[in-house]
């Protein structure tokens, strides 16, 4: 079965759960967007400034700024901080919330399987770089249009039910598809 990829960044603010399934492709997201906690939920979590200070680990607020998005992932990667020394960590879209690190010069590397391991081990001061593996299964391009070059890049578009709106001012809950449903490139 074949794999088309479509840009997470096509989705409307707020769309919700979000799902896009064939009988025909495996439909994937790529692209990289950021998890931006709120400056409350730093007042709310001292592991935060704990993390920032001690480990030089910055996660995203809402009061600070949000630096651009420094690379197009495939499959779709969710970058939630910043190291000192540039790296990026993120995740990946699935349900075991892998962790990953991209260095500064691109390179990607899975750290651990879940975000709450991760978490645990670098607040009890233990080495994330001593577990990390190179992560083959994540490809960075310098821009969606090189992404678009070396994978099959559907536009959302063309992917979806003719009718469909987005966000749920039909009733939808944000969640679409069947094994059947869309149009286009997925085999319709």
């Amino acid at each position: 079965m074949r794999t088309v990829f479509f840009d997470i960044n096509e989705l409307p603010r707020n769309s919700g759960i979000f799902g896009i399934s064939s009988s025909e492709a495996n439909i994937v997201p790529a692209g990289t967007t950021f998890n931006v906690l709120s400056a409350r939920e730093r007042e709310r979590t001292p592991q935060c400034g704990e993390i920032e200070e001690k480990y030089g680990i910055s996660l995203f607020f809402s009061d600070r700024e949000v630096p651009e998005a420094p690379f197009f992932a495939v499959p779709h990667l969710e970058l939630f901080a910043q190291d000192r020394e540039g790296g990026w960590f993120g995740m990946a879209d699935s349900l075991e919330e892998e962790v990953y690190y991209i260095t500064r010069s691109g390179e990607p590397f899975q750290v651990t399987r879940d975000r709450s391991s991760f978490a645990r081990r670098l607040l009890a001061g233990e080495d994330w770089r001593e577990i990390w593996e190179p992560a083959q299964e994540l490809k960075l391009y310098p821009s969606k249009e090189a992404a678009a070059r070396a994978v099959e890049l559907v536009p959302l578009a063309e992917l979806l039910p003719k009718d469909w709106k987005g966000g749920n001012e039909h009733g939808h809950d944000g969640s679409h598809g069947g094994p059947d449903e869309g149009a286009g490139p997925a085999g319709h």
